[in-house]
């Protein structure tokens, strides 16, 4: 069986439009692949393109079902009167929007009683090291012998690991396996499921109860936004501050005119300052950002540059950070998007695993 898709009411596709990736990532993980994706305007398109497909094939429809409902006529074909539908041999899954509930319970499914075929993933969600080298540190895990295989998909700074096997894989061997690759990680992983670096921190927050404070430069306000997205933050988040200019950082966090003036508002010691500044208010964790966004960049520093502090009374960390383009094409709108959005992630990366090591040692 061929899993074809149809992006309908498109003549082209924009990159990460209906979450194609996403679809491919949640086939992979049972062993199916995508055979084509289509382009369809009209319901004469829609029509071709279901000749053109193989009579045990499934079709999958994302977007405006009313021109499939015309090109097949029937009710049944506008996404409200079923998931699925059989017509002319062919299997039919339809989805106004990319739902992902719907390709978990009906699209595998339909899959697995078709093909038999039946498989497991663990995924292990990592942040701060690239594909290549994830791949160098895991090299003598993907040389198992027990079939037992490695997919990674790579996310900018974050990157899954995906260890997929059969179910008639031993589970002493599934067992050692994923025990290993959990060891070599460390702290590099972030989540064991699908979810997301922000909700992932925002539960382990949550689940803390502890009382956070952010201070915010180059960022924007863009690290507490990902956090309040998450329901029931406001039992966790004390306050948010955007000291964009450096009088906000000194009048609003205390930071020290010196470090202003010799080692400038992008630097370990400003970033140290302004968490120091929110952890005097009587919170119980600090983070704070600084950095160059561009497109122009503190005397003596570099566009990309940035720091992220994260700590406690007891000890602050500050870590720094340089974002290196992967397309040098990038503008400099796209690539001060790219920084901003690099460090945001990288702070909530920095505090989930202050998070994890926090519930470790209490």
């Amino acid at each position: 069986m061929n899993i074809n898709v149809i992006a309908i009411g498109k003549s082209t596709l924009t990159e990460g439009e209906f979450d194609f990736f996403r679809l491919s990532v949640l086939l992979a993980d049972r062993d199916y692949e995508i055979y084509r994706i289509y382009c369809a305007e009209t319901s004469e398109e829609i029509r071709g393109i279901i000749s053109v497909t193989g009579e045990d094939d499934m079709i999958i429809a994302i977007g405006e079902t009313v021109y499939l409902d015309e090109a097949i006529g029937g009710e049944i074909a506008d996404g409200r009167q079923a998931d699925y539908f059989r017509m002319d041999e062919r299997t039919f899954v339809v989805m106004p929007t990319f739902d992902e509930r719907k390709v978990k319970e009906v699209v595998i499914p339909l899959l697995n009683v078709r093909s038999k075929k039946c498989f497991n993933t663990v995924v292990f969600r990592t942040f701060g090291k690239s594909e290549e080298e994830l791949r160098d540190m895991l090299r003598d895990q993907i040389r198992n012998r027990n079939k037992i295989m490695f997919n990674f998909y790579p996310d900018g700074e974050a990157c899954d690991v995906r260890v997929r096997y059969s179910r008639n894989t031993s589970s002493s061997a599934v067992n050692d396996m994923i025990n290993s690759v959990g060891d070599v990680l460390g702290d590099y992983v972030y989540a064991l499921k699908d979810v997301s670096l922000a909700d992932s921190t925002a539960e382990l927050l949550l689940i803390s109860g502890a009382r956070l404070a952010i201070a915010e430069s180059f960022t924007g306000g863009g690290l507490a936004s990902a956090l309040i997205a998450h329901p029931g933050m406001s039992k966790c988040l004390v306050e948010s501050i955007v000291a964009y200019s450096n009088e906000s950082k000194q009048a609003r966090l205390g930071v020290s005119a010196d470090v202003i003036n010799k080692l400038g508002a992008v630097s370990a010691d400003c970033a140290f300052e302004m968490a120091s500044g929110l952890l005097a208010g009587g919170c119980d964790i600090a983070v704070a950002t600084t950095g160059n966004a561009g497109p122009s960049a503190e005397p003596g520093s570099r566009v990309g540059l940035y720091y992220v502090a994260v700590g406690d009374k007891d000890a602050i960390h500050v870590f720094e950070h340089y974002y290196v383009p992967g397309d040098s094409s990038l503008t400099d709108m796209r690539l001060r998007e790219k920084i901003t959005e690099s460090g945001i992630r990288t702070a909530l990366f920095e505090l989930g695993k202050y998070l994890r090591n926090r519930k470790r040692r209490n």
